[in-house]
């Protein structure tokens, strides 16, 4: 697993987090994502591809249990493609 890209995508939440300081949705959707995103960096996925899958599935794992609305699933999944397309 490449460890550049778990840097790398954390730093762009990171960033998106500092940005958006004042919209408590983005901020409440980039501390979302980071938790999943340390989930699954810390069993050290072997591919940049299997760290994606793991995420993903950590994520849909998490909306089937987390009482989330509908609403804040969608900003947490468009803010994940944001991510990882930049």
């Amino acid at each position: 697993m490449s460890e550049s890209l778990i840097d790398l995508t954390e730093r762009r939440l990171l960033e998106r987090e500092q940005a958006a300081l004042d919209n408590p949705d983005e901020l409440f959707y980039c501390s979302y994502l980071i938790s999943h995103l340390n989930l699954v960096a810390a069993e050290e996925p072997e591919t940049d591809t299997l760290f994606a899958q793991g995420v993903e599935d950590s994520l849909n794992s998490a909306f089937a249990v987390d009482q989330l609305s509908d609403q804040d699933k969608s900003g947490i999944q468009s803010l994940w493609q944001a991510i990882c397309a930049a």
